[in-house]
Parts: structure tokens; sequence; C-alpha cells
């Protein structure tokens, strides 16, 4: 029944200690079946303006709301609950990987990614279901397969993996590509956070655009800055746990290949030239700036592998060697990154071209495909696959019981938490069955 205004209300005690906590109990649980709504407004709910919300102050706006006075929704209640019993009834400031401070008033339940590296250690957290938008490429076939006719591959984890309201990854809005951002759109969905690629550096205008806390972050080719990258995350998401379980998880399987290659001779350990970009196109191609001759100075999966990077001196983010300066590193090994799903490898152009003929990795056919390491980022999961693969490659004997596929599969059950996904690649990339 609804109360008129004339009608008085009987005197109603401010809850005890022991009360409260069982009412934010009470409210943080109501929440999870609730419609997140954001309010990105630069203050804590229910607070009194002095940037920190008191027991006192949050008693009142429990009784406010459960009497049906005043303004707060469930929504502030539940923030300033959530906020009072895990931020010390504080804002929570973090510093993102351009060592940009950010600050959040409310805990994060609506979320925008522009890269798939962000998006993959998300839907790891279990966070999927509070993504409102996305990336092209995140969409598309860089978090889970498709093929060159971008047909969906892995179709049990296509629909395994579920947005808020029902639909599948690629039915999320898309908000930008690799060269546009749709600013109107991100801030007509009301995100509470919006995580950004590094080397946009426009974390600043995002904020200004959008009106919500913008996180910069991203990885790189070291294990330490997934490890990074995770931890942030978690620290903005509140899924500290889950971020230290991934982390244990990435580790365990780069200390069963480091134990195995810690015991090599420093003779055992082969020349490698790494061709990340494949070489689809040749020696260069005109158009992206690279193709054979693009490498990388560092790549740890290949240096855990037990093979010596023979880039490792150059410096540079988008190293460019001549065609005569891989002739005369003479490497032992080649890896060629399979850039495409078509069928077509680079690995054929190494063994064809009379340039390269006399190389030891050529003479002796130690040229091989590879995980193209890249889209859009810095794919851990194919960090961690190339670290197995190329173990295997450069030291069969030593490696001939590591199961790749049974790796594999595991690796994107604990990103994705659907089984087969390595299986269904394989049947496209079938350089790797050729190992395992």
């Amino acid at each position: 029944m609804k109360l008129s205004s004339a009608m008085k209300l009987p005197s109603v005690p401010k809850p005890s200690s022991g009360l409260l906590a069982g009412l934010l109990l009470f409210i943080c649980i109501g929440l999870l079946f609730v419609n997140p709504v954001a309010a990105s407004a630069a203050e804590l709910p229910c607070g009194g303006g002095d940037g920190e919300i008191s027991e006192e102050e949050l008693a009142d706006a429990v009784c406010a709301y459960m009497l049906g006075e005043g303004s707060y929704s469930l929504d502030d209640v539940g923030d300033a609950a959530f906020i009072y019993s895990f931020w010390d009834g504080k804002a929570k400031t973090i510093t993102d990987m351009h060592d940009r401070q950010v600050t959040f008033y409310r805990p994060v339940e609506r979320i925008i990614t522009t890269n798939p590296d962000n998006s993959r250690i998300i839907i790891a957290f279990g966070d999927l279901d509070k993504f409102v938008a996305t990336d092209e490429c995140t969409r598309g076939g860089c978090v889970l397969p498709r093929d060159v006719n971008d047909n969906k591959i892995a179709l049990g984890a296509w629909e395994g993996l579920q947005v808020y309201g029902g639909g599948q990854l690629d039915e999320l809005p898309e908000t930008n590509t690799r060269k546009e951002i749709d600013y109107e759109t991100m801030a007509l969905l009301k995100p509470d956070v919006v995580f950004d690629a590094l080397w946009y550096s426009r974390g600043d205008l995002i904020e200004e655009k959008v009106g919500c806390p913008c996180v910069d972050a991203g990885t790189g080719f070291t294990f330490e800055e997934d490890y990074a990258l995770m931890r942030l995350l978690g620290e903005v998401l509140d899924r500290g746990e889950e971020a230290e379980d991934l982390e244990n998880f990435v580790q365990s399987k780069v200390d069963m290949v480091k134990s195995v290659t810690d015991q090599l001779d420093e003779s055992e350990i082969p020349t490698v030239y790494f061709a990340p970009r494949g070489a689809k196109k040749g020696f260069y191609d005109s158009v992206e700036g690279r193709d054979f001759t693009r490498t990388e100075a560092v790549y740890e999966p290949l240096t855990l592998a037990g093979g010596d990077n023979l880039a490792k001196e150059c410096e540079g983010e988008e190293i460019n060697v001549a065609p005569e300066q891989i002739v005369a590193w003479n490497p032992e090994y080649i890896f060629v990154a399979w850039s495409t799903w078509d069928g077509q490898t680079g690995k054929d152009f190494v063994m064809e071209t009379p340039e390269l003929s006399e190389i030891p990795a050529v003479k002796n056919g130690h040229v091989y495909d590879c995980f193209y390491p890249y889209c859009r980022g810095r794919p851990i999961d194919r960090s961690l696959l190339n670290m197995m693969y190329m173990a295997k490659c450069l030291h069969p004997e030593e490696f001939k019981d590591l199961d790749l596929e049974k790796e594999g599969n595991e690796i994107y059950r604990k990103l994705f938490g659907v089984d087969g996904v390595y299986t269904a690649i394989a049947e496209y990339q079938q350089f790797a069955e050729e190992v395992s």
C-alpha cells in the first residue's frame, strides 16, 4: 500500500552493526538480479560529499530506501554497500599502464573494450555479461576463431560464450575499428569504464567524450607483461582472485617448458630466425611495411622454448631486416607465422627462394610454420601455444611426451570455459598436428 504524504510513519531505529552487515549482504545479492544502470557522476553514491561513505550514511540510505523515502535507487544503495564493504568506503584510484591516475566512484557493471587483449582477460575473469560494446576484432576472429571466409570455428565456444541478455560475442555493438572510434555510441551506452589499447594514447580523450573512466591497458611478448595486465584488470574489476588464479595457470605452463629447457647445455640451444608476420607477400609487403623480413627482438615464448633469437640485439618495436642480414645470421631454424586461414603458408616461400637455399635451416629442413602471434594485440593463448609448439620443434626428444592438443584445449578451457577449441583450430592449421 502506498502511504499518503499525510500519514505519519513510526520511528524506525537505525540498524546495528550486525544488522547492517546482514542488510548489506542482502542488498549486494539482490543486485545480481537487477539490470545494471550506469551512473558516472564523479562522486560516491549515498555519501555526504566528503569523499567517504560512513557507516551512519550507509545506514541512513538503507533505511530511506527500505521505507520508500528519498531519491536513492537500489543501484545507489547497493553500490554504496559494496564500496563501504570492499573499498573501505572510499573511491578507488588505480594507475593504468600510461601512468594515468583513474578514479572509480562505483563498482564496474558496464564495460566497453577497444581491443581483444583486454577483452580476452575480462572474459576469462567471467565478466563477459558486463560488456555493452566492443571492437571489431573482439567480435571478429581474434578472441574466438573464424576461417578465411569469416565462418565461425569451434561453434560450441561461440554458443557457450553468451553476452548479457543472450546472444553471441559478435552480437555486441561495435564501437571501434582499427582506425575509427564511435564516441557518440559509446556515450549513449553509458559504460562504467572503457578499456583502451596502449598504442592509441587517447585515455583522456575518451574520458572527455564518453564521460566515464578510461583505463589504458595492454600486453606484450613477455609473460610478465601478461601478468601485469591481469593484475591491473583484476584491480579495476575487483577480480583479484581470478587474476591470481589465471596468472598461476599461465605460470604453470611456463614452468613446465622452462624446467626442461633450463637443463639444456648452451651448445644445445639452436639459433632461430622468427618471422612473426609470415611470408605470404614474400620478403616485404610494401603496403603494410612488413612480411618475412619483419621480426621481433623480444619473443619470450621462443626463448623459453630453448631457441636463440637472432634478432635479440635489434632495437625498436617494428624491426625490418634486410634479406642479406637473415642470410648472414645463418639460422639453424626458421619459424614463419601462419598469417591466414586459407592454407597458404610462408614456409613454402622460404624453402623455395634461391637467396635462402644455403641457410642451414633450409638445407636441413628445419623451417616450420607457427601460430600467428598477433591479432590486434598479443594474444596470450597464442603465446602459450607457440612456446609449446616451438619447444617440440626445437627439442623433439625432450618434449616428445608434451601433448599439444591436450594442452591447447586446456588453455582455451581456462580462458573461455569451453572444450575443444584447440582441436577445432588444429583442423585448419594442420602444421600443429605434425608435431603433436
